[in-house]
Parts: C-alpha cells; structure tokens; sequence
C-alpha cells in the first residue's frame, strides 16, 4: 500500500505544473524532515480518511480527513520538522463500523504552532454521525473540514478550496461513475483533486454482481458505497478512499449480515518549493 502511494503521487507530481524547476516532496510516513535547500515552501497538510461501515443495514460511509495549508515559510537546511502522518481508517465488515482515519501534523523550525489535519471519522450506526464527519483542520492559513460520507453515495472528498464534498448521490444500474476533476498537482502552492466515485447500485436478483467494476477514489477523494441487493451475493466490497478521502459503505444482500466497507484513505503532507 505505501509503495502504491508513493508510486502514483510520484507520478502526479511529474505530471503537475510549474515545469518542474522547484522541488515538489511528498511525505507519507511520518518522520523528521529536513529542508534539502533554501528557500519559501508552501505546507499541505492532509488527514486521513474514515473508512466505511460494512453490514446489511445500509451503507454508511467514512468522512474524508481535514487540509491544512500554510502559504508560506521560510526554510534554510539548518531547520528541522517533525511530521506525522496519519493511516487511513479500517473499512467494517458484516455489521461492524468503519474506523476513524489518523491525524496528520507539521511542526517545527519558524512555525508558532502545528500544523493540524484531523482525520476523518468512520461510517457508524449508532448516534448523529452514522455517515462519518469530515476531520478538522488548524493552525494554517487554510483549514478546511474535510467532507462528510453519503449513505447515498460515497465517502467524503478533502476541501482544498473550502469545506470538503461530502459523498455524491447514487445512480441506478452497474456502473460507477466518476465526478469530474483533474488527477494531477498544479505546483506553486496549490492542489487539484482527483476522481471522486458515486454508489454503485444493483438492485434486482436478476444483476450480476461484477467485483471489477473500479470503485476507489482518486486524489483527495472518496471511495464508491455500494448496495448490493443481489440474493446470491454475501460479500460485496465498497471503494477504498483516495489520499485523504473517506471509504465508502457496503450494504450486502438482503438476509446477509457481511458486507466489506472500504478502507479510508491515508493521509499525507505534501511541500511545495514556490518561486523567489
């Protein structure tokens, strides 16, 4: 799983804007980091998704973790940061709740306070937050709450630009279909997210159920909640959530306590060196 993260955040990152002169590093375990040069970075710090709930009572999904953005500091190579990165909460399965996604935090040399992105909560029955709420963010010069998770779509998506999607409705039929939104970084400071996924639905006994269909989240979004009402099928498994983003709750067939909600999506702190 770390080896995939890093893989394909290695690959939008090659892919993003600003023509590559300036370094652009993701950190996605926690450590201490050190400047590998002078200069102003930009700081985004992103929690980790909640993950879904997995049972045959409906499909309650996680909420995506907080975003934290510091805009700007100034960083030399004799500077130290302590960072953390929080894991993305456990899916449920047959009838147990999704978990809570962990924190992620930035702190160190010329900051006055950590950086903190909560993690997203994860898909629970019992009290007011059955889809899980969006984790908290504070301390930077943006913190958005992340997105909470839809029981009639999917998990929560990170809020870049302000408080974070929450899952988006379902269409009927066997096909996912995706929201729109770029899977790429755009450098110089700023984010874009990737491809979030809606519910996947199949609702006579006459419907294959089809596990190919490709229900995780892209960047910063959550994983497809599916509801699988086919008389056969016992073990159905919702979407994973994307960097940040929330899992996606499973509703397994009818008279069938099982059921797996996807996992929440790991969080990250990514820097941004920004021109002079």
């Amino acid at each position: 799983m770390g080896i995939y993260l890093m893989a394909t955040l290695s690959s939008l990152i090659s892919s993003g804007g600003g023509g590559g002169a300036l370094p652009q590093i993701v950190l996605a375990s926690s450590q201490t980091w050190v400047p590998p040069q002078d200069g102003n970075i930009c700081i985004h710090v992103i929690g980790a998704g909640g993950g879904g709930r997995g049972g045959n009572v409906t499909a309650y999904s996680g909420g995506a973790g907080g975003y934290s953005k510091k805009t700007t500091l100034a960083v030399t190579t004799s500077g130290s940061f302590t960072v953390v990165v929080g894991a993305g909460g456990n899916g449920g399965y047959a009838g147990n709740n999704g978990t809570s996604g962990g924190n992620s935090t930035f702190a160190g040399t010329g900051l006055s306070a950590t950086l903190t992105a909560n993690g997203g909560q994860g898909g629970n029955v019992s009290g007011n937050n059955a889809n899980g709420a969006g984790g908290s963010a504070s301390n930077g010069n943006v913190n958005n709450t992340g997105g909470a998770g839809h029981e009639l779509g999917g998990g929560g998506a990170v809020g870049v630009i302000g408080t974070g999607n929450s899952g988006t409705t379902y269409l009927s039929g066997q096909s996912d279909v995706s929201a729109t939104g770029l899977e790429s970084f755009s450098g110089y400071g700023y984010l874009v997210g990737g491809v979030g996924k809606r519910r996947l639905y199949q609702g006579n006994t006459s419907t294959s159920y089809d596990p190919s269909k490709d229900l995780h989240g892209g960047f910063l979004c959550g994983g497809a909640a599916i509801n699988g009402l086919v008389n056969t099928v016992n073990d159905v498994s919702a979407g994973n959530g994307g960097v940040g983003g929330g899992g996606g709750g499973s509703r397994a067939a009818y008279n069938a306590s099982a059921g797996f909600g996807g996992n929440g999506g790991s969080g990250v702190v990514i820097i941004q060196y920004l021109p002079a």
